[in-house]
């Protein structure tokens, strides 16, 4: 599944953290939803690194299914995906858990998601980002980072 963003998965970039030194157990879980196959992967390894309990969905609808299933203190998503989009996603997650903290990834600019008017996105990231900046945008959310 390709993504509709411009954003090339290619041009990720990594930190220069050695494998291992981040891992520790945070308590929080967190949905990861893309239909990137592997933006979600890097992304919910990414995650998992940093001591997050992680699962992921390949689009809107697959994740809203999963999330009403299960709890998750964060759902992470793709702003541009076929069907439900990520703002969509993050309006259906607020009207069943309006306590979940909606994070949308988007390659189109802040600006795109927030012209949508949207109070059910508390958090916007740019692509690409590093493992850093993930983590201080979600951390952010709960105050405090593990990693600067």
């Amino acid at each position: 599944m390709a993504s509709n963003s411009n954003w090339d998965a290619t041009q990720f970039r990594a930190d220069p953290i050695r494998q291992g030194e981040l891992k520790m157990e945070t308590g929080e879980k967190i949905l990861v939803v893309d239909d990137n196959n592997f933006l979600r992967m890097v992304v919910s390894k990414m995650l998992a690194r940093l001591g997050y309990e992680v699962s992921s969905a390949d689009s809107g609808e697959n994740g809203l299914r999963i999330f009403l299933k299960n709890e998750f203190d964060i759902v992470l998503s793709d702003y541009e995906m076929p069907g439900m989009d990520g703002v969509a996603l993050a309006c259906s997650v607020k009207k069943s858990s309006p306590r979940t903290r909606v994070v949308i990834m988007t390659g189109a600019g802040k600006e795109s998601v927030f012209s949508r008017k949207s109070t059910a996105v508390d958090e916007v990231i740019s692509k690409p980002f590093t493992l850093a900046e993930i983590d201080a945008t979600i951390q952010n959310l709960s105050g405090k980072a593990f990693c600067a």
